[in-house]
């Protein structure tokens, strides 16, 4: 097809507007902004597609990442001063419920997410789900900081590495007050503080008020973060 040809194809309306913009183009030196309000309400969105979409998509893409971003921020859950995790125990989860409650009313702490007491995790015995890389993921990130589980269970969370001694975390005047608490990796009964590994939960009155497991054993585990709410936690467990 010949150039001749496609002016046959254009009306003489077509042409004449080629004619004046070939000849004289009277946007050529103002901003596009300026253009785009001064065109014809039927070529806008052709120079606007042209010129602004690209960069209006890129502008709407980042406010809505801010936005998003913002929002999370805003809206994400505090991080807990106090996480205990008992192992196997989550058909214990209303009495878990009222162990955080009172603790939180003891330490007048007044938004119940900063206690986070949970029974659902499992080391897993051929039968359950077993949970060993979850437990080590949140044991290494501080996520826990106390361990509960009966004496099987928290022979293998200390085997594991998972358990710190009371005496690395207690004062020697709270040492002395659980004293008759205080077991080792096993559950057996120890006199020495330095021996201890765990807590003899059947020696609560906190715990066995709320028809908790007596045959289980409590102990610290990760506690970076700060011994005050694990220490009190204990002193709210009122052993004997």
């Amino acid at each position: 097809m010949t150039a001749r040809d496609d002016d046959d194809r254009l009306s003489e309306e077509q042409k004449n507007a080629i004619s004046v913009l070939a000849s004289h183009n009277v946007y050529a030196k103002q901003s596009k902004w300026k253009t785009f309000r001064e065109l014809p309400a039927h070529d806008r969105w052709p120079f606007f597609v042209q010129h602004f979409l690209l960069g209006t998509l890129a502008v709407a893409t980042a406010l809505a990442v801010v936005i998003s971003l913002l929002v999370t921020f805003l809206t994400k859950a505090p991080d807990p001063v106090l996480s205990v995790q008992a192992i196997d125990m989550g058909n214990d989860s209303v009495a878990f419920d009222k162990l955080r409650d009172g603790f939180l009313k003891q330490e007048k702490i007044k938004d119940n997410r900063l206690v986070h007491v949970d029974g659902s995790l499992s080391l897993g015995d051929g039968q359950s789900i077993d949970d060993s890389t979850k437990i080590m993921t949140m044991v290494t990130a501080g996520q826990i900081n106390m361990m509960v589980a009966d004496k099987a269970d928290f022979a293998t969370l200390h085997q594991r590495g998972y358990i710190s001694k009371p005496s690395e975390v207690l004062t020697s005047a709270q040492l002395r007050q659980v004293a008759d608490a205080l077991v080792d990796a096993h559950g057996k009964a120890v006199k020495d503080p330095s021996a201890a590994v765990g807590l003899d939960l059947s020696k609560s009155g906190a715990w066995t008020a709320l028809g908790l497991p007596r045959d289980a054993v409590i102990g610290f585990s990760n506690v970076q973060s700060g011994k005050t709410y694990p220490q009190r936690f204990v002193r709210y467990l009122r052993f004997s």
